[in-house]
């Protein structure tokens, strides 16, 4: 019976101890970080967006000499055409989740209120997209839309690529509760997310198009479509595995500080997370 009960607490001390060392151990994590960017501004501007370019286009049309009569009609296939991309944008979800390479080091602390110190990032841009892509045997095409249409009664030609990055660095302080196989992490701390998108507009027009196309493009301000973010935020992880290695999914929501945007107020989203594993030592 002596040696039964001993057992027993040599075992319940044990894991006592493995996870207190658990909870104050330090480590790395690999996976993919989860931001969200916020676009009900950005899809509330479209239709602006769309109608300065397309009085745009109507004043090229008008220097070009087409008859009041063909401009009347031109106008309402834009008034149309404006109407139907307006309700497809109201339609769309405000909130978009964007997967990056992400990673991240804590430092372990053996204080009362904190078990450590998370420093952790991610990033995706279109070049690495574009690498997965064609390692996978799905390549993006270059130039991403190309056009061809008729303007004048000649032939035309518009070709738009796409370039991005997003990338996110966070600190935040944990306390961790270790159960061995599983550990509950809640945490608090500061998130930078930023993020921009080049446009990249070519176009072959006939002589005297030029500088009315060129109008209308700017009318949707391509440069504009940048945003950062520095956000307050709270969190809570989810580890399960041996102490040593583990996998883990957390989700965070945040309150920004400051944040900077363009003309098509893209704005980073509140709720972010992360999926992945992690190794401890």
């Amino acid at each position: 019976m002596i040696s039964r009960r001993a057992a027993v607490a040599t075992v319940a001390l044990l894991a006592l101890s493995l996870g207190t060392a658990g909870a104050w151990a330090g480590g790395f994590d690999l996976g993919c970080e989860i931001v969200t960017l916020d676009v009900a501004g950005t899809l509330s501007r479209v239709p602006a967006a769309l109608e300065g370019g397309a009085d745009r286009l109507l004043e090229a049309l008008a220097d070009q000499g087409l008859p009041p009569s063909e401009l009347v009609e031109i106008e309402s296939q834009f008034d149309l055409a404006i109407a139907d991309a307006s309700t497809a944008a109201a339609a769309l979800p405000t909130l978009l989740p964007l997967p990056l390479l992400g990673g991240g080091v804590e430092i372990g602390l053996p204080l009362l209120v904190v078990d450590g110190i998370r420093l952790s990032g991610g990033f995706l841009d279109s070049a690495l997209v574009r690498a997965i892509a064609g390692a996978s045997g799905v390549p993006v095409p270059d130039p991403l839309i190309e056009v061809e249409f008729d303007l004048g009664g000649e032939a035309a030609e518009l070709a738009l690529d796409v370039e991005f990055s997003v990338w996110t660095a966070s600190v935040d302080a944990v306390k961790r509760f270790d159960l061995l196989i599983a550990a509950l992490d809640l945490s608090a701390g500061l998130a930078y997310t930023s993020g921009a998108v080049t446009v990249d507009a070519t176009r072959d027009v006939p002589a005297g198009w030029g500088e009315g196309v060129d109008a209308a493009l700017a009318e949707l301000h391509l440069d504009q479509l940048r945003w950062s973010t520095l956000a307050a935020r709270v969190g809570a992880r989810i580890e399960l595995g041996v102490p040593f290695l583990r996998l883990y999914a957390e989700v965070h929501f945040g309150e920004p500080i400051v944040e900077w945007v363009g003309w098509w107020d893209l704005r980073g989203g509140g709720w972010s997370g992360s999926v992945g594993v992690v190794i401890r030592f």
